[in-house]
């Protein structure tokens, strides 16, 4: 359970959405606390977002990096 200054996201690793508390606000936060390349889409609730969008308390949260190759 998070604390007051963080939350819970669902975020996508290995093909699955596991439990995650992050102190994150905002998608440009979460970039900085996980170390998500500047870029790499980071998709919330489906939609790709921009690093000012707020991340609300059980969002689902995935990102990929631009530079994959292949099928």
């Amino acid at each position: 359970m998070a604390d007051s200054t963080s939350k819970t996201i669902n975020l996508l690793s290995n093909g699955e959405f596991t439990s995650r508390d992050v102190s994150a606000n905002n998608v440009g936060d979460l970039r900085n606390e996980l170390e998500i390349p500047t870029t790499a889409n980071v998709n919330v609730g489906g939609t790709v977002r921009q690093n000012d969008f707020t991340i609300e308390e059980g969002a689902y949260i995935a990102y990929t990096s631009n530079n994959k190759v292949g099928g």
